[in-house]
């Protein structure tokens, strides 16, 4: 057996394999929405695919859940911001940064057909 040089297929692979814990636990307040079936697969995966580190993005993927339906870009920019601002948690991106996260999001639970997270009990 060889010795492994591919130090960045290795970092990939741990990316890969690292838990991330799932948008659940990225929510500003515990059980603030319900995360769909396939959610968490598709913000990891996605977070990956845009080379973004899971802890600065995984509050975006949150804000999508929570704001799915009920806000449209790039009407609601400056309202969008606010939440962000609000809700981030420790994200280290700004508003312009994980914009795009959430519209890729929106798109996401548009195609799963679902709906908004802003329900009566």
């Amino acid at each position: 057996m060889g010795r492994f040089t591919d130090h960045e297929r290795f970092r990939q692979l741990l990316a890969v394999l690292k838990p991330t814990g799932g948008v659940g636990r990225c929510f500003y307040y515990p059980g603030m929405a319900q995360v769909p079936a396939g959610y968490d697969r598709f913000s990891g995966s996605d977070a990956r695919s845009m080379g973004l580190e899971w802890d600065d993005v995984c509050p975006a993927y949150a804000l999508a859940l929570v704001s799915h339906r009920g806000y449209s870009l790039p009407d609601d920019d400056p309202e969008m911001e606010v939440l962000w601002d609000e809700l981030g948690g420790g994200s280290t991106k700004l508003w312009p940064e994980v914009r795009a996260v959430v519209m890729r999001s929106w798109a996401w639970l548009d195609v799963h057909d679902f709906g908004s997270t802003c329900r009566d009990a």
